[in-house]
Formats: C-alpha cells, sequence, structure tokens
C-alpha cells in the first residue's frame, strides 16, 4: 500500500504530504483546488511523461515521492529483489522518488537507486492501476477484453505456455524465409563464389607463408653483403693479427698466474672462459652459416613468382595470407550451404509443421478455458452490475474464433475455414451489454453512457478481485453521471473493493464520501496573490462537515449535518 504522498512545486501545490491507509481512501474538494493535480504526481512517481511547463519558476525543484509498504506482496518484492533494489533497512518498504528541474533535467530513484524512466513505469504498472476517464474509454475497446478475460483465468501457466509455443514458431517461421531468401541469394551470385574459391584455391597459401618467403627473399638477395660481412665478423673474432679469441686467450693465461694470490679472481676468470668458450662456437656457427651460403638463381624466381601470386590475392581481396585460407573455408561452407539448402528447408519444415500442431493444441486448451471462464465472468459481471443499480443490465462475453479467407502460416485449416492465431490465441473476445429487457446485445461502445461505463468497469474490477495481482486502485471521478440511490450502490460496490486493495478515490458525491475509512479534503487559499493548494487529512467531526457541504453546498445547515451522520452510519 502507499502509506506516504509528498508533492513539492507542483503547479498551486507548494508542498504537501499526504498520509493514506489501507482500504478507502477519500479526496474531497472545490473544483480547481487541486484534487486531479495529486493523481498526476501520483502518475508522474510512476514513470509518465513529464510536462515541465507546471514547474513555476527557475530555481525551483519538483520532487514527488511515495513511500510503499508491500509487507505479504511476495511478487512485488521478488521483483525488487530481481533488480537489487531492495530497501536495506526494511526489506518490505519501497520509496520511489522523482525530481524534474525547469531546465528539463529528469531524476528517478527507488530506494535511493537512479532507475530509468521506463524501469519506473515497469514497476509502476505491477503495484497501481489508474482509472481515469480515458481509462474508462479503454473498456469500450475490443481489444483490452481478451487482457480482462484472462486476468479472470489467472492461470499464468496456460497462457505462458501458450505464449512461449506461438514465439517458438514465430521464430521458426522468421528463420525459413530467412532460409529461403538466403537460397535465392546464393543461387544468384554460386558461380561468382565458386570462381572465387578456385582462384584462392589454385595458390593455395599456407598459414604465413607471405611472411615466411619474403623473409627468404632477403636473405637470397643479398647473399653477397651478407657473405662478406660474415668473413668480416669470422676475422675479427679469429683469423686476423689482433683478434678476439687470441687476446683473449692471452687475458686468460696472464690472470692464471696471479689468481693464486686472490681468490676473487677466479670468478672473474671463470666468466672469462665462458665468453671465450661462446665466441669460440659463435665463430665455428658463422663459419658453417658461410660455407652453406650460396645464391640460388632458379630458387629466387620461384620465389618471387609465389610471392607475386600470393600478393595478388592479398591485394585483390585486401586480406592477409591467413585471411585468405579464412576465406575459402568460408566460401566453401557457403557452397555446402547452397548445394543442401533443399534437406536443411525440408528439416526445418518438418520442424515448423510439428510446433504449428503444437501450438494449435495449446490454442485449443486456451480456447476451451476462456469459454467456461467467459460464462463464469459474465455472471459474477452481472451480479456487481445490480449492485451498482443497472438492474436491467445483462453482459455477456463473447469468445468466437478468428478466421481468415486464405491460408497462411498464421492459420489453421478446419475444414473448408481457415483458422487465424497470433500471439493472443485464436479467440475474439468482446464483453457485449444490454441496458434495458428485450433489447439486443451491443457493444459497450454502442449503448453505454459515461455513468453506466464506470459502473461496468468497476463491476469487472470487483469480479477480479482475488484474481488481479496489482494493489492499488486509483478513480479519478469513477462517480461520473450518477447521483442518489445509484451513487450509495457504487459507494457500497468500492467499499467492498476496498477489503482487497488499497483504494485511493476521487469524488465529489456524498453517498461515496461516507464510505472511506481515510478522508482528505482538498482547498486553495489566496497568498500574496498566488493561489496554493492545502491537503488535510480530515478526523470524524470534519469529514462529517465535509459531507454536509457535499450534501447542501458551501452552507452547511442542520438537517445536512444530520444527513451526513445518517450517511456515515448507514454505509
Amino acid at each position: 500500500m502507499l502509506e506516504k504522498l509528498y508533492i513539492k512545486n507542483y503547479l498551486i501545490i507548494k508542498e504537501a504530504t499526504l498520509i493514506l491507509k489501507y482500504g478507502l481512501n477519500i479526496l474531497t474538494g472545490e473544483t480547481g483546488a487541486g484534487k486531479s493535480i495529486i493523481l498526476d504526481a501520483l502518475s508522474l512517481l510512476l514513470g509518465e511523461r513529464a510536462d515541465y511547463s507546471i514547474i513555476k519558476k527557475e530555481g525551483d525543484k519538483l520532487i514527488v515521492e511515495g513511500i510503499f509498504n508491500f509487507t505479504w506482496k511476495k511478487k512485488i518484492l521478488e521483483y525488487i529483489k530481481k533488480k537489487d533494489l531492495t530497501n536495506e533497512s526494511y526489506e518490505e518498504l519501497v520509496i520511489i522518488r522523482r525530481e524534474l528541474t525547469k531546465k528539463g533535467i529528469s531524476r528517478c530513484f527507488i530506494n535511493d537507486t537512479p532507475v530509468l524512466i521506463s524501469e519506473l513505469k515497469e514497476f509502476g504498472d505491477l503495484i497501481i492501476d489508474i482509472h481515469s476517464q480515458n481509462e474508462h474509454q479503454s473498456l469500450l475497446k475490443s481489444e483490452t477484453h481478451i487482457s480482462i478475460l484472462n486476468d479472470y483465468i489467472n492461470n499464468e501457466k496456460l497462457i505462458e505456455d501458450y505464449e512461449k509455443s506461438f514465439i517458438e514458431y514465430k521464430k521458426l517461421i522468421e528463420k525459413y524465409i530467412e532460409f529461403e531468401n538466403k537460397k535465392n541469394e546464393l543461387a544468384e551470385k554460386r558461380s561468382f563464389i565458386d570462381f572465387q574459391l578456385k582462384e584462392i584455391n589454385n595458390v593455395n597459401p599456407l598459414p604465413d607463408e607471405d611472411v615466411n618467403i619474403e623473409n627468404e627473399l632477403k636473405k637470397l638477395e643479398n647473399t653477397e653483403e651478407i657473405s662478406e660481412n660474415i668473413t668480416a665478423s669470422i676475422n675479427y673474432l679469429k683469423e686476423s693479427d689482433n683478434n678476439a679469441l687470441s687476446n683473449i686467450s692471452l687475458s686468460i693465461k696472464e690472470l692464471r698466474k696471479v689468481v693464486k694470490y686472490d681468490s676473487n679472481l677466479e670468478k672473474l676468470l671463470e666468466d672469462i672462459e665462458s665468453s671465450y668458450t661462446v665466441l669460440k662456437e659463435a665463430a665455428y656457427t658463422l663459419e658453417n652459416y658461410k660455407n652453406d651460403l650460396n645464391f640460388d638463381f632458379e630458387k629466387t624466381e620461384s620465389l618471387r613468382e609465389r610471392y607475386g601470386q600470393i600478393n595478388f590475392l592479398k591485394k585483390k581481396y585486401n586480406l592477409s595470407a591467413n585471411e585468405l585460407i579464412k576465406k575459402a573455408e568460408e566460401l566453401k561452407q557457403e557452397l555446402n550451404f547452397a548445394d543442401n539448402f533443399d534437406e536443411e528447408l525440408d528439416i526445418l519444415n518438418k520442424k515448423i509443421e510439428t510446433e504449428k500442431i503444437n501450438v494449435f493444441d495449446k490454442a485449443l486448451a486456451l480456447s476451451e478455458q476462456r469459454v467456461k471462464s467467459a460464462l463464469e465472468l459474465s455472471k459474477t459481471i452481472n451480479k456487481y452490475l445490480k449492485e451498482a443499480g443497472l438492474e436491467n443490465a445483462d453482459l455477456k462475453i463473447s469468445v468466437k474464433r478468428k478466421y481468415s479467407d486464405n491460408q497462411n502460416n498464421f492459420t489453421f485449416k478446419e475444414k473448408n475455414k481457415f483458422i487465424s492465431f497470433n500471439i493472443n490465441g485464436i479467440d475474439d473476445v468482446e464483453f457485449l451489454i444490454i441496458t434495458n429487457k428485450g433489447e439486443e446485445y451491443q457493444p459497450l461502445k454502442k449503448i453505454a453512457s459515461g455513468g453506466e461505463v464506470s459502473r461496468v468497469m468497476l463491476a469487472i474490477k470487483a469480479s477480479l478481485t482475488g484474481k488481479d495481482n496489482i494493489p492499488i486502485l486509483v478513480f479519478d471521478e469513477i462517480d461520473t453521471g450518477i447521483s442518489g440511490r445509484i451513487a450509495g450502490k457504487v459507494g457500497k460496490l468500492i467499499k467492498e473493493l476496498s477489503k482487497t486493495h488499497q483504494i485511493i478515490s476521487i469524488t465529489h458525491l456524498p453517498q461515496i464520501a461516507s464510505f472511506s475509512d481515510n478522508h482528505l479534503n482538498v482547498s486553495k487559499t489566496e497568498k500574496n496573490g498566488e493561489t496554493i493548494a492545502n491537503i488535510k487529512n480530515l478526523n470524524e467531526e470534519e469529514k462529517t462537515l465535509e459531507i454536509a457541504k457535499l450534501l447542501s453546498g458551501e452552507k452547511v445547515t442542520e438537517i445536512s449535518i444530520k444527513g451526513a451522520k445518517e450517511l456515515i452510519n448507514n454505509k
């Protein structure tokens, strides 16, 4: 439930705190005092689009904050935990805050953690259902009726199983279409793919072959220079009169003469002797390298030709030798794919046929449940319609098959007809109603007045009690178009609904206001030429006076006070 709503700098509300209770919370007040602003602020808190013009002054910050308690609401607390938004101090509390500035900056928080508007809206849809005149209008659209019936069925597994199967089937269809398109595309360029593969395979580059050939050619093309420099290096090491090895050998002899006098020289002697050995082996290796070094004209020409072939492909395809090898493998796979496309499509088509049967079976099961539940729901709605003062009204829920003129991927054949199916199944669901005996059943939009739609919506909500998971219901002037005895009936129905939901309702009817568990009055005053809204929780005496005002107007009389007390006591 919503325990507290804080609003700051929202139009004529400078700063206000609403204390709310479980059960029926009623808001009353004069026209223009700010009752609807409160519900607009609540909508803003739950992720609705912001209008920054409602902030009057440049330096002001609009703030709306709600403190919610979801004790016993396991599904909502699991959602918060899953999103890692749990209140560290009190797990069952959820604090939502939204801030706007005149500069167009919007910030949203759940339990002090910044969240996106989309996340705020997603959570808002879980916890609050706001019914305004616009919401009443949505009830007139037959597209919304199937979701109402689904809520009543209250069998998530049945609905989810069908939806999952349908989505899987749709993916298979999309994959089949993709394969067919690719098949046609490959058929058009098969000869080109074949040409490319043969061109690369004719050269058949090996891994890192271009780099290896480049290094080998450098060696072969510079044999003379390499030979001259190696000869000079060998001379410096061992052949010249003053060569390195001879000089190191003399150094070793001299050190051996004195090492007996200082043991510290032993390590130095060992190092020089090791160096002598390394240099001697290096000189030997260089001599062998020089002896093996010769210029092979035929080998050089062969490597140059091979290098040219590989370079041609590299430039043409803008790929390295290793990438050319990979490209050849991909081309080979495409050709294999093209050659085996029909087989792949046959396998996929069999999967589609199997899944289509599965979808149809689940669609039939869902449809059967809808037909059964439609009868139950319509009986319950009609019971509440009578309680809401529509004694002669009768509502029935039509559940009919959807048919198509042509067979396609999303139809089932039934004798000579084609049943259509989509994410909602095979049914068209529509609420039909008569409001007077002897009439024919008509869609809601053709016969229902504003007051009737409000009561039909209320009857539906009452029928879904215990079936829906939304804990908070908000009604913005649900009493439009009714008065007197009918208003009393509607009040009783709202009161009944408040036993399983927290309800926040704006009303101008005393018959409904008298049922409140918590009554708030919204008024406005003038201060320094500015209109300011005031919100107050009323005690029992103040509540009686407010209902008396609703009965008689601004002037309260003994008769109106007596009438107010009778309404409160007889609720």
